[in-house]
């Protein structure tokens, strides 16, 4: 491949499949000249997705790898190891493994995603748990949010790494080199939390790379208070949950105020268009596309139930990551710690 920027895209994973998928690859096409894609998934359906488009100006840049062997939401992640090696989930992270793709963009299966991505990429070196983490609107910028689900029991150890690792996808993102870190616990003072979280603490304060502002809970995240929040997968993927099940209810509210009475709709109206810019500054759309860090290459996962919309920005997010190289950076930041 002759293009700058080449992108393995699982076309079968997640609730909408390559109908969501398929018109995002043509956009992210269109906006980025430099890039090529690679989808994974059966040819005959692909095609007739990608005829319907109408943009055989982009064919060239836009390969199909045909499988026929998907990873459905439910499939148990031993079974996928074990069973699903010709997957479109699978092919795509081989092709990442090989060298011939910078990245990787799936909406699959969270569980399979990070049992085949350690078997077909392996662990960066010295990485005990890879870690799924996003970055986050705040009111000052944004925050760096891992683990969002991929580890339920994390020892301090672990999450020290992960404190490492996140500060260098931070730093992809942002720019910036002082970032402040921070532990998600039920309270801030000292002898609150688990006695990991409180281990994880004394950790992360001995460590002079480290800005550790301490622990922070779950309003802090999305004030600006600190860049990098830490936590188990547990805690991570119900704070993110919570916060866009709060988001959707913003839209429905507005909602139900134009269908309200008279004079809720005068007084409402004086809101609501406040509302709705706040829902879409926050709009978890905007914020698709979470990195699995701590493999060797770039993996994004998108969330199962993404959207047109939210995929193409799963994609952004691969795009910047694989021109950053984040894998190779966390490596360095680990192989350094």
């Amino acid at each position: 491949m002759s293009s700058q920027l080449r992108l393995a895209v699982d076309a079968m994973g997640g609730d909408l499949g390559p109908r969501s998928v398929v018109p995002a690859c043509i956009r992210f096409l269109k906006k980025f000249p430099e890039a090529e894609l690679k989808l994974f998934g059966p040819s005959p359906q692909l095609q007739s997705l990608i005829d319907a488009e109408r943009q055989p100006q982009l064919s060239s840049r836009l390969e199909i790898s045909h499988c026929e062997q998907v990873i459905t939401q439910s499939c148990n992640p031993l079974h996928a190891l074990r069973h699903k090696r010709e997957s479109s989930m699978a092919l795509a992270l081989q092709t990442l493994a090989r060298g011939e793709a910078q990245a990787v963009v799936t909406s699959g299966n969270t569980g399979a995603l990070l049992a085949l991505s350690r078997s077909i990429l392996g662990n960066i070196e010295g990485v005990r748990k890879p870690a799924l983490g996003k970055s986050l609107p705040t009111e000052k910028g944004s925050c760096f949010l891992l683990d969002l689900g991929a580890n339920i029991d994390c020892s301090a150890e672990d999450l020290l790494q992960f404190a490492r690792m996140g500060i260098e996808a931070q730093r992809v993102h942002t720019g910036r080199r002082d970032l402040k870190v921070a532990l998600l616990n039920i309270g801030a003072e000292p002898h609150k939390g688990t006695e990991e979280i409180r281990r994880a603490a004394e950790l992360l304060e001995w460590d002079a790379k480290i800005d550790y502002a301490g622990f922070v809970e779950g309003h802090d995240i999305f004030t600006g208070v600190v860049d990098v929040v830490v936590c188990d997968g547990l805690m991570g993927n119900v704070a993110m949950k919570s916060a866009e099940g709060v988001i959707r209810l913003m839209g429905q509210k507005a909602f139900t105020i134009e269908k309200s009475g008279y004079f809720k709709r005068f007084f409402g109206q004086l809101a609501i268009k406040l509302l709705r810019k706040w829902r879409t500054q926050v709009e978890p759309a905007r914020y698709n596309g979470a990195s699995f860090l701590g493999v060797k290459g770039n993996v994004i996962k998108s969330h199962g139930g993404a959207s047109s919309e939210a995929f193409y920005r799963a994609m952004i997010t691969a795009k910047e990551c694989a021109e950053a190289d984040l894998a190779a950076r966390v490596g360095q930041a680990m192989a350094q710690s």
